[in-house]
This record gives structure tokens, C-alpha cells and sequence, in this order.
């Protein structure tokens, strides 16, 4: 049965907000803090994970699911099952694997960058609608 991606950023989006009193509302405003949520939490998990950074591997589902919805909220698009995983695809053109991002932020190779993406993706939408 395939996820709902939906339901998997929903339930993200409550358990931030239980465990950091911010609410995630799905905005495009919300990616630059969710940026600094994860800023946080990953020097967090170094500082405090000994010889190793914790793992924070299980959040890389509820990471694709949120941000994959607030950017098909903001911009429309659907998601599509893939073998390799989940991809949003915005206006019949684009199609955004947000796992290697994801992957990239939680394995502290990429500082997280959502809100860039939100806005590079906002960039090209707005060319393509020129076009």
C-alpha cells in the first residue's frame, strides 16, 4: 500500500509542534524555520551522540512528507510512487526527489536548505509561466 504522504507530514507536523512548541503550518515560511529546526537538532545530535552524531535517519520520511506538502500546497502537484521512493511532481514538468536532500541534510553533508528550495523552485515556475 503506498503512503500517504499527507498524513505523514500531518503527524510530523504535530509531534514538532508537541516536542518544540512551533507550529509547522505548512507556509513557505515554515521551511526557513523548519531549516532552523533542523540547524539545531543536527549539532544537537552531534554534541550530545558521543564518538557518533545520533542517527537521524527516521526522520527522513516525515522530512520528504512535509516538505514534499507545503511545496504541492503552495504550488500544486501531486505525489508519485517511484521504486526508489516518492517524488512531487509540480505542473506536469517537474519532478522533485526530495529524498537525497533529506538524506544529504540528516547525514550533515548539506546544511538544511528548504526554504532555498521553495523559493529556486517559486524562480522557475515563474520563468516557465513566461515562456
Amino acid at each position: 500500500m503506498p503512503t500517504d504522504w499527507t498524513a505523514l507530514a500531518t503527524t510530523f507536523r504535530e509531534r514538532v509542534r508537541e516536542a518544540t512548541g512551533h507550529d509547522l503550518d505548512f507556509s513557505l515560511e515554515s521551511l526557513a524555520l523548519l531549516d532552523d529546526l533542523l540547524d539545531e537538532w543536527l549539532h544537537l545530535a552531534e554534541v550530545y551522540g558521543s564518538d557518533r552524531p545520533h542517527d537521524l535517519s527516521e526522520l527522513e520520511g516525515p522530512l520528504v512528507a512535509y516538505v514534499g506538502e507545503t511545496l504541492r500546497r503552495a504550488f500544486g502537484g501531486h505525489w508519485v510512487e517511484r521504486p526508489t521512493g516518492p517524488v512531487l511532481r509540480v505542473s506536469q514538468a517537474i519532478d522533485l526527489d526530495l529524498g537525497p536532500l533529506v538524506r544529504a541534510t540528516l547525514a550533515h553533508q548539506h546544511r538544511p536548505s528548504f526554504s532555498r528550495l521553495a523559493s529556486a523552485l517559486e524562480r522557475e515556475l515563474e520563468e516557465r509561466a513566461w515562456e
